[in-house]
């Protein structure tokens, strides 16, 4: 079964974060260390306020897709993942917030 990781991170009045260097940077790097552990795909999105005009819990976060539950754990296991979190630092001062999925139904034909 396909999973989905989905990181997001916190709208809080004092956070800094560079979007672009997110996109550009941090998940081409995500891809490109583990995409051998069955990383599918990944997107990006920018939240923004609620219909009632609140602001979103959060600012930003991506979905990662991976073909298997294995997979992922080996990706997390792996020496690559310090590389990937020490990157946080550049684009985020606030930690990311992980949520783990079992895909029930994807939306789009991966």
């Amino acid at each position: 079964m396909t999973l989905t990781v989905t990181v997001v991170f916190p709208n809080d009045t004092d956070a800094k974060y560079d979007i672009d260097y997110y996109v550009e940077n941090h998940m081409t790097l995500v891809e490109k260390l583990w995409s051998q552990y069955g990383l599918q795909g990944w997107s990006v999105t920018k939240y923004i306020p609620g219909l009632d005009g609140s602001p979103p819990l959060y600012a930003f976060g991506s979905e990662v897709f991976w073909e298997n539950e294995e997979g992922m754990k080996e990706a997390f296991r792996s020496s690559s993942v310090a590389e990937i979190m020490a990157d946080v630092a550049r684009f985020s001062n606030k930690s990311p917030i992980f949520l783990i999925g079992q895909t029930i139904k994807p939306a789009l034909h991966m």
